[in-house]
């Protein structure tokens, strides 16, 4: 059962899509296994997806075992509840009962003939725990896939003492695309998308060595179920920064969306050591930067009333008390974790219903 929450605001989701080649396979971290304190077994998995050529960005997913798992139906009618079954994690594939589905992933990552004589995804509903198991037992370097799945933000203290923000892409459907993907093809069309609420704070010029770049930087904040967190996104259209900055205020609430991108960081190194001239080589910096850039923005779903400044430094100022009597007691192991649009409009699921079968 989830812990009581600490504060009441409501949390501002996050979700990504993303297709492409899967790369990393043969990396220590594509798959490990580890006890935890308390004797669980847990797995974890972190990959690379290629999805246009040479830009490839990483999804990660981490589960263990469990007391019970859940099964949920359907409410028979628009707006009753769903009905939900508990059951022993020792009987999750052993539980079928008419229209109880697992509360878990879309995962189809091997293929079997249908009974039109087509190959088609082995669709499975499964736990994180397992679903690891089959993505990591099945895919391998090259793979296309369609993912798609949350935006998981948080923050942590290096050794340094700085605060440092920390944003993950969590999949909770990996599939095999129909037909292997071609980057070279003309009509090839890249799919790394994310749509988020945001609970908005600034816009303004961004700049480099103080001369504006012609982009612009949305400050945010992220509600999550436990921690409020700093988000920080990009603008290249200016039309769109200013329907931002001239409609938005602090604390307004908005649906946003638009493209993950993978940045090379690109920085000049220069030699001295050497006879004469130096030499001036460039080199790949890493990791590459990875920036959230709004394309679009949708103002039906401006929210002015439900968060405010007090609500928010309320909230904050709970979780630094939580953090800090647990400092105080001691670290335990984490085992739960439209055509009014502004900008462009989301692209959604249309036009790949090929890659959304799981």
């Amino acid at each position: 059962m989830a812990k009581e929450r600490i504060f009441n605001l409501p949390e501002t989701k996050g979700t990504f899509q993303l297709r492409g080649k899967i790369t990393g396979h043969d990396k220590d971290n594509f798959y490990k296994e580890s006890t935890t304190k308390t004797g669980k077994l847990m797995r974890r998995t972190s990959f690379g997806v290629t999805y246009e050529d040479k830009k490839t960005m990483y999804v990660s997913m981490q589960g263990m075992t469990q007391d019970n798992v859940y099964f949920s139906k359907p409410g028979a009618t628009k707006g009753e509840k769903a009905e939900i079954k508990k059951v022993p994690w020792a009987e999750r594939f052993n539980f079928k009962e008419d229209g109880f589905q697992l509360i878990g992933n879309n995962i189809g990552v091997t293929k079997a003939v249908n009974s039109k004589g087509d190959m088609e995804n082995v669709r499975q509903r499964l736990t994180d725990f397992d679903s690891i198991k089959a993505i990591t037992d099945n895919l391998k370097d090259d793979d296309s896939v369609f993912i798609k799945g949350n935006i998981e933000y948080s923050s942590f203290t290096n050794d340094e003492g700085e605060r440092r923000n920390s944003v993950k892409l969590v999949p909770n459907q990996v599939s095999l695309c129909k037909s292997a993907l071609d980057f070279s093809k003309e009509d090839f069309e890249p799919r790394h998308e994310f749509s988020q609420v945001i609970v908005f704070d600034s816009i303004e010029q961004e700049k480099e060595d103080d001369k504006p770049t012609g982009r612009f930087v949305v400050n945010a904040n992220i509600i999550n179920y436990a921690s409020i967190e700093d988000a920080e996104f990009i603008v290249t259209d200016s039309n769109l920064a200013k329907i931002m900055k001239k409609n938005l205020s602090p604390y307004f609430a908005i649906k946003v969306w638009g493209n993950i991108v993978m940045t090379e960081q690109v920085e000049e190194v220069q030699t001295d050591n050497v006879w004469g001239e130096s030499n001036k080589m460039e080199r790949q910096g890493t990791p590459v930067k990875r920036e959230f850039i709004i394309t679009g923005a949708d103002p039906s779903s401006i929210d002015k009333d439900t968060y405010s400044e007090i609500s928010i430094a309320e909230a904050k100022l709970k979780v630094q008390k939580a953090q800090a009597a647990k400092d105080d007691f001691g670290s335990s192991t984490n085992e739960s974790s439209a055509s009014s649009a502004w900008g462009s409009v989301p692209n959604g699921d249309e036009g790949i219903d090929e890659d959304i079968p799981w």
